[in-house]
């Protein structure tokens, strides 16, 4: 597609068809995975109908979003998904921190995660599975969801600000209490507890209350989160020498990778 034909599509007027659409992508991206309705998608951005439906006619002819004409759930398309997976591959961070991430998911016995903050959501850009038969964890590259809801959020969270932090905790208290099973009480200690240690934990607060995680984030040269390295495992599964083992060791990998990125 020409730049002109892009342009018709996506008149760059100052309010804006282009933010509009950007809107229009991260609400279908935190929607299911089976697809947003209109009116789902009109109801959380709380814009015009005919704006709504004028910018999926567009992104829908870009390739970046399909509709499923069965159900009238709309998804993210292909066009689109690659070229997530072209800034993915392209990214230094996903590049360095790969082989590290594939060894310490052989070390842990482990599935292991390496996911990014994106506003207020969280994004998996990668997925490194053990050698083990047991499996734990749902999340895959491209999963997208509100910002707090992951050990690799928490782990995240325990190098920003505080305000920040409860700033963000707020704004998005609603989405989390969409997720099944959300435990706030558990959360908002779970959040002070990351705050006083350095990295996070997450023990029974969501969905099926069998699973714990820990959270470690990577940090550029200025003490700042870029990433994080998560893991889950069943509730228990740990003694508590192993639990502070699997820190340790994630940490570790967490120095390699800023060693690595940073050329420190």
């Amino acid at each position: 597609m020409t730049s002109h034909s892009v342009k018709t599509l996506l008149p760059p007027d100052k309010a804006g068809s282009l933010p509009r659409a950007a809107m229009i992508l991260r609400s279908i991206a935190r929607g299911s995975r089976k697809g947003s309705l209109l009116t789902e998608i009109i109801a959380r951005e709380s814009l015009p109908r005919t704006t709504v439906v004028r910018t999926l006619a567009a992104l829908i002819e870009l390739g970046w979003v399909s509709k499923d004409d069965a159900s009238g759930r709309f998804n993210l398309g292909k066009e689109l998904a690659a070229l997530g997976y072209s800034a993915i591959a392209r990214n230094a961070l996903e590049k360095v921190a790969e082989s590290e991430l594939r060894l310490l998911a052989d070390k842990l016995g482990q599935v292991v995660y390496l996911s990014v903050r994106a506003g207020l959501d969280i994004v998996c850009v990668g997925r490194y599975e053990s050698k083990s038969q047991i499996q734990i964890g749902r999340g895959d590259p491209g999963l997208r969801g509100p910002f707090g809801m992951t050990q690799s959020c928490l782990g995240i969270m325990a190098h920003m600000p505080e305000k920040e932090v409860y700033d963000i905790v707020e704004t998005n208290m609603s989405r989390y209490h969409r997720v099944e099973g959300f435990d706030e009480t558990g959360f908002r200690r779970s959040v002070k507890e990351a705050m006083q240690n350095g990295y996070g934990t997450f023990d029974n607060i969501t969905l099926d209350r069998t699973t714990s995680g820990i959270g470690i984030a990577i940090i550029d040269p200025d003490g700042l989160p870029v990433a994080a390295i998560g893991t889950t495992f069943l509730t228990g599964w740990l003694t508590e020498a192993q639990r502070q083992s699997c820190i340790q060791q994630i940490q570790a990998t967490a120095c390699t990778i800023e060693g690595l990125l940073f050329n420190l």
